[in-house]
């Protein structure tokens, strides 16, 4: 009972710290608005939660990446984030050209900065007996072919060939494709149109489209369903009822429900997982061009067995002048957050299913930040903490894929072995494991199969503040100390003000 009292009485004297007590700086800093891609929205908004602790205010809107450069052009928001730059010729869905997205940003001055690296994952949903398979292998060819229609069903003989002759069940597969304009679809259509451009042209030709270009639009086909979103699609694959679903999706979309990806095969022919160490390994080929944007060839035939083939940065474009709604104020919040989540910020890359930028990119974004107008100085690029600065994320350190994903592997029993379970956990051990800087990730970790979920990153983040255990009812601690503490925090929080009216009071005397 007299516990109870004293959280009466501390609650009511916090109410009053909160008016006798001035609050920080007399000016709020400016709220900063962004908007755009899903593919990057799990870490762009994880960033968010992080910097509001240090009284940033960071509102990010994961609209998709066309609608993240539409809302820059048009003064909606103050920076964007797209897999893909602005576009000289945007197109609808029927390839109609719409503008030239290029001279319409001319008005608002801005520059890219890659932000976080990743792998476009394949999620799905296959389950054989009432149990999930966990261990699915697919060749680009064959991925392609699920996506432009030409296999239908989890039986093909090229499904089979993928996975060393394994049999799946005669089931329709139901591809899911994005709905909305997509940077994920953008890369995507990119990869095919590079790799397998006669059956991405093909298909192109069937729905009715011309010219054959990477879209970010993707063609809704017969038997494909569609959802708006990464967070959309990767639900669809994840519901009870869609059983022989599969998507594009970044890989932080499938680790937050607990659900496996493919093992795609690279041009070494191993089938590998978009891990931060192969996601890294591949974008060692990646050329960067002057204005900070990539060219992904040479990550898509990059030789190294360990490459996780569809891999890709994402870029956040900012403002680079005061034109439209942008301000100095707001400069220095952005600027800020960009320093954050380029140095500190990337230590949580790989924990959200993404890869940490490595120093030549993180140069290029503190090149770009400097050229915002209000934003702080880069600090010295070793002093940044960034895993690949700091050398806690090397990926010189991956170890080679495993035996069994090399080109022409025989397995014991051709129809026996791959893995079928609950979905918490995939055949494929992430690479970090062998670095010593983070947990071994076989996919979810735990029968609830929230392995490095949002929520799981946040619990973290507050674990070390919780309350101590108290037993209900155990209230040994004397009167006394109760009637002391009050007695202080009296004391603490009236008696500067009193004493600074008596000193006033002296000197108008």
């Amino acid at each position: 009972m007299l516990r109870g009292k004293l959280f009466a009485v501390l609650a009511a004297l916090f109410a009053v710290c909160a008016v006798v007590v001035p609050g920080g700086p007399a000016g709020a800093a400016a709220q900063v608005n962004g908007s755009g891609s899903t593919w990057s929205a799990i870490a762009v908004t994880q960033w968010a939660t992080d910097v509001a602790r240090q009284g940033l205010s960071i509102n990010f809107t994961p609209n998709g990446s066309s609608n993240g450069r539409k809302f820059y052009i048009e003064n909606q928001s103050d920076f964007a984030v797209s897999e893909i730059p602005f576009q000289p010729e945007l197109r609808d869905r029927d390839g109609n050209i719409l503008y030239d997205e290029i001279q319409r940003a001319k008005a608002r001055p801005y520059a890219y900065m890659p932000i976080v690296a990743g792998g476009t994952s394949f999620m799905y949903h296959l389950e054989v007996g009432g149990k999930r398979v966990t261990d699915l292998r697919l060749s680009g060819e064959t991925v392609t072919k699920i996506f432009t229609g030409v296999i239908t069903n989890w039986n093909d003989p090229a499904i089979t060939k993928d996975n060393n002759g394994r049999t799946f069940p005669s089931k329709t597969i139901k591809p899911i494709v994005r709905s909305d304009g997509s940077g994920t679809s953008a890369q995507f259509s990119l990869y095919m149109s590079k790799r397998y451009s006669s059956l991405y042209c093909a298909f192109y030709k069937k729905m009715g489209l011309s010219p054959c270009l990477p879209t970010s639009l993707y063609p809704i086909f017969p038997g494909s369903q569609a959802q708006s979103g990464s967070d959309g699609v990767a639900s669809a694959v994840a519901a009870p009822y869609n059983d022989g679903a599969i998507t594009y999706v970044e890989y932080g979309y499938a680790k937050q429900r607990g659900f496996p990806v493919a093992s795609v095969q690279n041009q070494a022919g191993y089938f590998t997982q978009p891990t931060a160490l192969n996601v890294a390994i591949a974008l060692a080929r990646a050329q960067i061009k002057s204005d900070r944007t990539q060219v992904l060839d040479g990550v898509y035939t990059n030789p190294d067995p360990r490459t996780y083939p569809v891999s890709s940065y994402s870029y956040m474009i900012v403002p680079t002048s005061e034109a439209g709604i942008f301000t100095k104020a707001k400069g220095d919040v952005l600027g800020k957050f960009i320093l954050y989540f380029l140095c500190t910020g990337q230590q949580k890359a790989e924990q959200l299913g993404y890869s940490p930028l490595p120093k030549n990119l993180v140069q290029y974004g503190f090149d770009a930040e400097s050229q915002i107008p209000g934003a702080p100085k880069p600090p010295p690029i070793n002093s940044c903490a960034n895993p690949t600065i700091t050398g806690a994320f090397n990926k010189d350190k991956a170890p080679p894929p495993a035996a069994d994903t090399a080109p022409g592997y025989k397995p014991p029993s051709a129809n026996q072995g791959g893995r079928i379970g609950g979905g918490d956990t995939t055949t494929t051990t992430l690479a970090s494991s062998d670095n010593g800087t983070g947990p071994t990730d076989q996919g979810s970790s735990d029968a609830a199969g929230t392995g490095g979920s949002q929520q799981e990153l946040n619990q973290q983040n507050v674990a070390s503040v919780g309350p101590a255990s108290v037993a209900p009812g155990d209230d040994q601690v004397p009167t006394g100390i109760y009637v002391g503490v009050i007695v202080l925090l009296l004391a603490v929080v009236f008696g500067p003000p009193a004493m600074s009216a008596a000193l006033r009071r002296r000197r108008s005397d």
